[in-house]
């Protein structure tokens, strides 16, 4: 993954994230989303990190 394709991916679920957030109607329910944003990052880091090693 390039790190022009990293930032858009990041981009989008940032963008999907905050659109959850709005749509939330509980803290409760926007401290999952923002969990699993970070998950979702991470797992991203994790995979462009094992691409990146492979080279």
């Amino acid at each position: 993954m390039t790190d022009i394709e990293y930032a858009k991916a990041i981009q989008m679920k940032a963008t999907v994230a905050n659109l959850e957030m709005k749509a939330a109607l509980t803290t409760e329910q926007q401290a999952q989303i923002g969990q699993d944003f970070i998950t979702d990052v991470a797992e991203l880091s994790n995979c462009d990190s094992k691409q990146k090693a492979a080279y």
